[in-house]
């Protein structure tokens, strides 16, 4: 029996406040009527409950927002932590903070920011990709990190994110702030085509994987499944009949087996997997990996030079223009490329032109980093007219001893299968003796290197051009007609055409592509006063040399010019070399007078002046230095004073067997301050944690100095480089300084550019033969001070042309031929 609402209060069953459209019809009944009871308490017992849960949420959220402060506090405690470590070095432990407060506080940006700088500070991609992916997450990662996100995504093969990524860019790019647009526009639309290539080749690759499921195995999985569906099988499950068995026949030509197994050369079986390994490597289509890297020796190349390297092998089929900026290793691009070429059997011969300076540069690279040691035209048997260089399967020459007719005929008689030019500038003019030289070689690869492939002329670019891929600018009238501007012979027209043909030959890149962001330097040249003794012995070698130059010049030059830069050094240098003159017993007796008097003058010197300046040096600048000398005397003369003054040091020269030499830049490392070292000290070495350096004695050869610099002053170098020039008064090394220091600032020049300088100045003679014709030729103070101030001048013209080069070359191709 049911009973309306209504009528339940007339019953005198007491009703309480709930909703009459639920309660419509209720079934009476005891158990029907507790249940009503108990699902609709009283109104205050209701709102008490309500009140003690709303009481209960603002407790708990109290608490929360107390732990989320506490959180935060020991957050910003970590964070804090970890900035101190990072700005100690300790990466390590920063990192290990950091991760604890990103953990504590997963979404403060200044943690994600110091996530990603510390692995980009610990050369960790893994670190640094997860900080920017963070940032990424939260929509905080800024616009000038999104290539380096990009880059990074890639080298992790997260492809289809990275292609994203570049969609992105290429979406936002409009509204951007950040400068090279352009470059960054082409920089996303690559990655992306690349990304993609990669994504589907991944695809594909996993679909190979896949096994295929023979067709009965398909049909009996297919059978649950077909079990439970209601509708029929498709006409399309019939199986179609089996394809018809197709009969093979093999035959084996006996008799052409039995000759060759007999008369063959019989060989193990190791021998012919590397045989057959060796023809793999060589007809290997790809040159995605590069095989010569595994091998290089105290270097790191850089992504961009490897890149350069497989596009030049890739796309230009070995024969490119590497034009990149000064300082950005074009030699280390050339010589990758050459290496892989000669690891893969591709590459038996090579001939290298470089100007005569550069000669010794390339010979000490090539050996100390890619382990190739090739002879020479610096080598003492070249010196002594031995026409077997010219035979041998790899040559390294000076392009003016190339040409000359006394070579030029064995050089271009031969065929080569790798043709490298530095400073192919040199070539510019196709009706001089060095265009064709190179015009004339059989070669089959080609690399022209050069940072300024236009000086004056765009025929100049048209000449280089037609000796790496002759016809692709045409004939040069129809290059006048088609792409130079009358009136202005280095502004072309039909841009967008010359562009497309030029980088088919043609690389440059740039610093800001390259990411080279190296710290300043600072140079100090400190001008010693010698003492009477030391002025005395001064003037004495350079009246000797006088003499013996004017009885037998031409002989002993390269014994006078040691001379006169031993005298610059140190006393001790000298000795050892007058020492050794008396021994031969071949001078004169006037001039066997004058050597006894300036050896015995020499022997009896104490202290120097310049050891009192080094000493100063040392106590008054803290931190690692070091010290650089020439010549093994003057070495042997700081050590014994830097002993007498109880200096502890490290030691580096030539001589030392090679684990000695690694002991001695690890000593350096951790427990020494000094290193006293001759010109080859550290070459190859990371020596980047030392950042002050002491010319005790100077090089006449600018280069010289520059590698000496080069040694501390490169990529990897964190701080500001301090260097200190000692020269004497009045000597050869004051006049070298006033001129390369005072006139053209060369310590404020790009590592590279003093050899732009110099190639320049017009004659063949090396810088170092031309501060000895001077100081020789001049008869007074006077006379010096005239000769070197006309060097001055030639060197200024020669930096203002270079200058002048640079701006026309970055007009022209600025970013348009990068990577």
């Amino acid at each position: 029996m049911f009973f309306k609402f209504s009528k339940l209060k007339s019953l005198g069953i007491p009703v309480y406040a709930v909703d009459p459209k639920n309660l419509e019809m209720i079934q009476f009944g005891d158990l029907s009527f507790g249940l009503f009871l108990h699902n609709n308490p009283p109104m205050r017992t209701r709102n008490t409950h309500k009140k003690k849960a709303q009481r209960k949420s603002k407790l708990k959220a109290r608490r929360e927002t107390q732990q989320a402060g506490r959180r935060s506090d020991k957050a910003d405690f970590f964070f804090a932590e970890a900035q101190w470590h990072l700005d100690q070095q300790n990466h390590e432990k920063a990192l290990l903070l950091l991760r604890k407060a990103l953990k504590l506080n997963p979404h403060n940006s200044d943690y994600m920011h110091m996530l990603a700088h510390l692995g980009y500070a610990m050369e960790n991609p893994d670190v640094e990709l997860d900080g920017m992916s963070r940032l990424h997450r939260c929509d905080h990662l800024e616009d000038r990190y999104l290539p380096q996100f990009i880059d990074l995504l890639v080298q992790k093969k997260k492809f289809q994110l990275a292609s994203e990524m570049c969609d992105q860019v290429l979406e936002r790019l409009p509204q951007m702030n950040i400068a090279h647009k352009r470059k960054l526009r082409t920089f996303a639309e690559k990655n992306r085509e690349y990304c993609d290539y990669q994504h589907q080749h991944e695809q594909l690759r996993t679909n190979l994987k896949t096994t295929p499921i023979s067709p009965s195995k398909a049909t009996r999985q297919q059978e649950p499944a077909q079990k439970t569906t209601p509708a029929a099988p498709p006409a399309s499950a019939v199986p179609e009949p089996a394809l018809p068995v197709i009969p093979v026949d093999i035959t084996i030509d006996q008799a052409s087996f039995q000759q060759a197994l007999s008369a063959g050369v019989t060989s193990t079986h190791p021998q012919y997997e590397v045989a057959l390994e060796g023809q793999r490597i060589r007809f290997r289509d790809a040159f995605e990996n590069l095989i010569c890297l595994a091998h290089l020796q105290h270097v790191r190349s850089l992504w961009y030079q490897e890149e350069t390297a497989r596009k030049v092998m890739k796309t230009f089929r070995g024969r490119a223009l590497l034009s990149d900026e000064v300082g950005l290793g074009k030699t280390i691009e050339a010589s990758i490329v050459l290496q892989e070429y000669i690891q893969r059997g591709m590459v038996k011969s090579a001939l290298i032109l470089t100007p005569t300076p550069l000669v010794s540069q390339w010979k000490e690279e090539l050996k100390t980093k890619f382990n190739l040691d090739f002879p020479s035209t610096d080598d003492p048997s070249f010196a002594k007219n031995n026409p077997t260089l010219w035979e041998q399967p790899f040559i390294l020459a000076s392009i003016n001893q190339a040409k000359s007719k006394r070579n030029v005929a064995a050089v271009t008689r031969r065929e080569y299968d790798m043709v490298i030019v530095d400073e192919a500038h040199h070539l510019k003019n196709r009706n001089t003796l060095n265009w064709k030289l190179v015009n004339a070689l059989k070669k089959r690869f080609l690399l022209l290197l050069t940072a300024t492939p236009v000086e004056n002329n765009l025929m100049e670019l048209y000449n280089l051009i037609t000796l790496l891929k002759p016809g692709q600018l045409k004939t040069a009238s129809a290059f006048r007609e088609r792409f130079m501007t009358k009136g202005d012979p280095t502004s072309p027209q039909n841009r967008a055409r010359l562009k497309e043909l030029l980088g088919q030959v043609m690389i440059r890149n740039t610093r800001a592509v390259a990411k080279v962001n190296i710290p300043p330097r600072f140079a100090e040249t400190i001008r010693v006063e010698p003492t009477a003794s030391e002025r005395d012995l001064y003037e004495r070698i350079t009246l000797l040399v006088h003499d013996i130059s004017r009885s037998d010049g031409a002989g002993n030059q390269l014994l006078l010019k040691t001379l006169l830069a031993e005298a610059g050094s140190s006393p001790r240098a000298v000795e050892l070399t007058l020492s050794r003159m008396l021994s031969k017993g071949t001078l004169s007796a006037d001039h066997l007078a004058q050597v006894q008097a300036i050896h015995n003058l020499s022997r009896s010197m104490a202290d120097t002046c310049k050891n009192k300046i080094l000493l100063q040096l040392i106590r008054s600048r803290p931190g690692k230095k070091i010290v650089f000398v020439k010549y093994l005397g003057t070495q042997q003369q700081i050590t014994e004073f830097l002993d007498w003054e109880r200096i502890p040091y490290a030691l580096f020269h030539g001589g030392l067997p090679n684990q000695d030499k690694d002991e001695q830049i690890q000593r350096f490392q951790e427990s020494k301050d000094i290193l006293v070292t001759t010109e080859i000290g550290g070459e190859g070495r990371n020596l980047q944690f030392c950042h002050q350096m002491i010319n005790y004695d100077l090089p006449w050869n600018p280069m010289k100095i520059e590698q000496r610099i080069g040694r501390i002053h490169r990529i990897g170098q964190e701080n500001e480089v301090r260097i200190y020039n000692l020269c004497a008064m009045g000597s050869i090394e004051d006049y070298i300084l006033e001129v390369l220091d005072r006139k053209i600032n060369m310590f404020e020049m790009v590592i590279g550019e003093i050899d732009m300088v110099l190639g320049r100045v017009s004659g063949e003679k090396d810088f170092s033969d031309r501060v000895y014709d001077i100081w020789l030729q001049s008869a007074s103070p006077a006379e010096r001070e005239k000769g070197f101030a006309r060097l001055a001048t030639q060197i200024k013209r020669s930096k203002t042309q270079y200058k002048t080069t640079q701006a026309l070359d970055e007009k022209l191709f600025g970013e348009n031929y990068e990577l």
